[in-house]
């Protein structure tokens, strides 16, 4: 074999080795998307759990699936580089109450609908989008969900959900620079120890 085929099936190979890899990658995204909302739904549909209960199951699924720590810090914006070590450390602890009590408030209907992926796409090395619709049944509402996966240490776990366009991650992050702006971050910290014992 000449030289000039050996370049040519080296190139060959070496397209088809990263076309396989990319597909393989955004087909692992998406079985991951599914997996998640199909363990959230068996969640919600156990009707023998009591609030605690449902909550911890939560915690425990965020913990698998969730990059709850990302994105704790992206949320508190310009502040996460003035934060001190022991600041962090207990927002995040407080963040990761939040969310889940704030998502399991959300989500009381959600047992009732249907997901179904429409494609994915990879951004970058580490960043998957997975494009969904959620379908209701009650209402036969349907919504576009875009998944923001991102790959820590060959892991799959999701930091954004984008719904109808609007990002909740950048939504939570301008209500707490807005809670930072006007009452510091001990007004941040007090709003989430608030909610965290009323809910």
């Amino acid at each position: 074999m000449t030289a000039i085929f050996k370049k040519i099936f080296f190139y060959i190979g070496l397209i088809l080795f990263t076309y396989t890899n990319s597909y393989s990658s955004e087909t692992s995204a998406e079985a991951f998307v599914l997996k998640l909302t199909n363990e959230a739904k068996l969640i919600f549909n156990d009707k023998s759990l009591n609030t605690d209960s449902r909550l911890k199951k939560l915690n425990d699924l965020s913990q698998s699936y969730l990059d709850l720590d990302a994105l704790a810090g992206y949320t508190l914006g310009d502040y996460r580089d003035k934060a001190t070590a022991s600041e962090k450390d207990n927002f995040n602890k407080l963040f990761r109450e939040y969310f889940i009590k704030n998502m399991s408030s959300k989500l009381n209907d959600f047992a009732d609908q249907e997901l179904k992926i429409l494609d994915s796409k990879k951004i970058n090395e580490n960043n998957i989008i997975v494009s969904t619709k959620i379908f209701s049944k009650k209402d036969a509402q349907e919504i576009k969900v875009e998944w923001r996966i991102y790959t820590k240490e060959s892991k799959f776990l999701a930091r954004d959900l984008v719904v109808e366009g609007l990002s909740l991650a950048r939504t939570q992050k301008e209500e707490f620079a807005s809670i930072i702006a006007s009452k510091g971050f001990v007004g941040l910290i007090n709003a989430l120890e608030n909610f965290n014992k009323s809910n």
